[in-house]
């Protein structure tokens, strides 16, 4: 392995990463000069296994510093059982030659002592064999539906021939399958890991874009409408395209089996000495309620600076209870929602906190941050939620002994005060239906971004309005994770409209989240119409219920 920009760098990313997260083993891989930066490969500990979504991002946060390693993480057993069925990408890139980081006395083994070569080689041909004919099905189709003159078929038939092409690249690439119908977003992702992949469709070409564009309408058309039609000279120019490839896909295989083949056949040589950091372990929180609350309250204090006031102003516990002859459990996931009062501005601090303490799988905190002075001018503006929070809760930790003054309707709103909030909360109201209506009128294949982002937008101004309307309260973050969190804080029906009880519905949440700030500062964000669609009904369902609670106030 060549020598890297800095070993230091190394050693402070190891540091960083185990101090914040339960990781079993790091892995260095020295990339392509072309892509600019060295992939980190992390298995992590077992325990992320339902929170995996949410921990790559704090990960990549976490080494923001760096901007010359890129990660991909991994969820340790998972990791051992794909190269075990023969995934050549991670095989590959956690040989012991890569190895920078193995966790302290741990018994993990990513590849046993009974592990073989041979056997191992026979499942990597039967992965490809098994792929690729899935490929080569579609392709006859396409052919024998091209040959009857039933356009729409084949059409349909090249773009699964295509797509399915695309996903066993992902996998052979970088062991993830994208379960995407999206073929720009294939493309896309594949410029992104490697340089072996020849961009079938130029980003500049007219013709190629169009193409792009049709091919995102035909797997919406074939499954949403009845007459869908493809010109014969259309298909012609879709089908170079998929030849082109299916000739790429198979010189990149050939290319990673003959790196593997070598890697087999030849001694590594190593320059990079093995960094070993020890991992302090996560303690386990108390099964009552308050041993949860004493336990979290002292993470915070050793987080966070010593002169603070701690207050709980929301929990919520969302339990799985089995009972068979065979097994017994009880298992659930706790919610805590936090004021933190300063004298100083802590918040970056607080938000850090967070994200260390949501680590936990069976924990999710939120953190509101606010100093005296701000939170004593609110109190003296009557504000709602700084009333209900201070003058009817006492404290989990108070080490400022703040003596609050109270406003002298202790947070009640008179008349005139209702009908500013009212008329506040129908201004938000009409931004969030011009948002959502421009979203729904949307029906063009290159501008389902464009609608999702309309409907993100239409969830942000409710969710300001709502807890405008009742609480008066303004969040300093304006990022809808934020912004939905606070809300399923105080209501029940959000948690139920966008579910966040799964990996998978976690993942959908973010996506559409974050697809403001993708947009925004990556240009671009991957959407299907299916997904586009999903998020309509939820969009509208939150303004419907949202409407009904402000109308029986």
């Amino acid at each position: 392995m060549k020598k890297i920009k800095s070993n230091s760098d190394l050693k402070d990313i190891i540091v960083v990463l185990t101090m914040k997260f339960d990781i079993e083993q790091i892995y260095l891989n020295l990339n392509d000069p072309k892509l600019g930066s060295h992939k980190i490969v992390i298995l992590v500990s077992n325990k992320y296994l339902k929170t995996l979504g949410e921990l790559v991002p704090r990960i990549t946060n976490a080494i923001r510093d760096y901007p010359d390693y890129r990660v991909s993480c991994y969820i340790a057993f998972q990791a051992k059982d794909k190269i075990l069925n023969g995934n050549l990408f991670l095989f590959t890139s956690c040989v012991p030659e890569r190895l920078i980081f193995k966790k302290e006395d741990s018994e993990f083994v990513l590849i046993p002592e009974t592990f073989s070569l041979d056997k191992f080689s026979k499942k990597v041909y039967a992965l490809r064999n098994k792929e690729l004919q899935k490929v080569d099905e579609f392709k006859e189709g396409y052919f024998f539906y091209k040959e009857k003159e039933q356009y729409s078929m084949a059409a349909f038939m090249i773009h699964q021939a295509i797509e399915l092409t695309y996903r066993y690249l992902g996998i052979v690439l970088s062991a993830k399958e994208r379960i995407k119908h999206s073929i720009r977003g294939h493309h896309h992702f594949l410029q992104e890991i490697t340089t072996m992949y020849d961009s079938i469709f130029d980003d500049e070409n007219k013709t190629d874009q169009y193409l792009l564009n049709v091919l995102e309408d035909i797997y919406r058309a074939t499954r949403y409408e009845d007459n869908f039609n493809v010109k014969l000279e259309t298909l012609n120019l879709l089908e170079i395209k998929m030849n082109q490839l299916h000739s790429n896909a198979s010189n990149i295989y050939d290319t990673v089996i003959s790196s593997f083949e070598k890697s087999v056949t030849t001694d590594c040589k190593v320059a990079d000495e093995n960094i070993d950091i020890n991992c302090e372990p996560v303690d386990v929180p108390k099964s009552n309620l308050d041993g949860k609350i004493a336990s979290l309250v002292e993470k915070l204090k050793s987080l966070l600076p010593e002169d603070i006031s701690v207050y709980l102003f929301g929990y919520r516990a969302q339990r799985f209870e089995m009972e068979s002859v065979c097994e017994n459990s009880n298992n659930g996931k706790y919610y805590f929602d936090f004021l933190i009062v300063s004298r100083e501005d802590i918040r970056e601090q607080v938000s850090n906190a967070q994200a260390i303490l949501n680590e936990h799988a069976n924990l999710s905190v939120l953190l509101l941050s606010h100093k005296v002075d701000q939170i004593q001018k609110r109190l003296d503006e009557n504000n709602i939620f700084f009333h209900k929070v201070l003058h009817y809760k006492l404290p989990v930790s108070d080490c400022l002994n703040v003596s609050w003054s109270f406003h002298e309707n202790n947070g009640t709103r008179v008349s005139t005060e209702v009908e500013t909030a009212r008329s506040k909360w129908y201004g938000r109201k009409n931004n969030a239906l011009g948002f959502f209506n421009g979203g729904k009128a949307i029906d063009s294949s290159e501008e389902v971004v464009v609608k999702v982002s309309l409907f993100n937008q239409a969830v942000e101004q409710t969710c300001l309005g709502l807890l405008e309307f009742f609480y008066g309260y303004r969040p300093y973050q304006h990022n809808l994770n934020h912004l939905y969190s606070l809300c399923c804080s105080f209501w029940h029906f959000p948690n139920d409209i966008f579910s966040r009880s799964t990996v998978e519905e976690k993942g959908l949440f973010k996506e559409f989240v974050d697809v403001v700030k993708d947009v925004r500062y990556a240009g671009l964000s991957y959407f299907d119409w299916d997904d586009a669609y999903r998020y309509e009904t939820q969009c509208e369902r939150f303004l419907e219920e949202c409407s009904k609670l402000v109308r029986g106030e």
